[in-house]
């Protein structure tokens, strides 16, 4: 599997975990040190992992369009999309579309989550 594959793929589970509320994934492939900004602020892992377990807000849907992957070095890659998401929040569906980007490295050997960025369109 190619490098822009693999991290599709990541892509694709670290979504699936978000919409199911699965906090302990994202524990697993965000480094200790990885950022996250978006309209509601910057926040760390020790933010976000809480956040995506307790699923508040819950993502009902989460369609990526646009996709490309730059492989910067061995070690660093950028993959960036455009994001169509529905969330339900306070008990109606709400359209959130969006740009994303992650930063993905993987010098520990695994490729993980350095820095996530999303700009609502």
């Amino acid at each position: 599997m190619s490098v822009a594959e693999t991290l599709l793929e990541l892509e694709d589970q670290l979504w699936k975990a978000n919409r199911e509320g699965d906090g302990a994934f994202y524990a697993q492939w965000l480094r200790d040190d990885a950022l996250a900004v978006s309209k509601w602020g910057i926040i760390d892992k020790a933010a976000a992992v809480p956040g995506i377990q307790a699923n508040q807000n819950p993502y009902l849907t989460t369609d990526r369009s646009g996709e490309q992957v730059i492989v910067v070095d061995e070690h660093t890659a950028v993959v960036t999309y455009r994001v169509d998401v529905v969330a339900l929040v306070d008990g109606s569906e709400r359209q959130l579309p969006s740009y994303a980007s992650t930063v993905w490295n993987d010098s520990s050997g695994e490729w993980r989550v350095v820095f996530h960025q999303q700009s609502a369109l």
